[in-house]
């Protein structure tokens, strides 16, 4: 069995990632090519990959004094369906998740 140190994070187990997050490192999650998410004990931070438009920054903007976080999407990305996640991606973003709510409980 490779020691912790060579494991990627996908591998990691929620105890794993407390550790890694205790020492105050951040745990990456990477949500196809549009969602970072970057977890920590000091928060849960979401970065948007993706190159926004002036009037989809605008409506950005605008949401943002209606108490909403809304990003108007072009017709022909909506007819794409839902993102793909990777399923590891996903399973680690949850396990951090758990890891710093374990964390925080503490």
């Amino acid at each position: 069995m490779p020691s912790t140190d060579d494991l990627s994070d996908t591998e990691r187990t929620t105890e794993e990632l407390a550790e890694v997050m205790f020492s105050g490192n951040v745990i990456e999650v990477h949500f196809a090519t549009l969602l970072t998410f970057l977890v920590s004990l000091s928060g849960v931070d979401v970065f948007v990959r993706h190159s926004l438009t002036n009037d989809q920054i605008a409506d950005l903007a605008a949401s943002f004094g209606d108490g909403e976080v809304r990003i108007t999407m072009p017709p022909a990305i909506h007819a794409s369906g839902p993102m793909p996640v990777d399923s590891g991606e996903a399973a680690l973003l949850s396990r951090a998740l758990d890891a710093r709510r374990m964390l925080l409980s503490s």
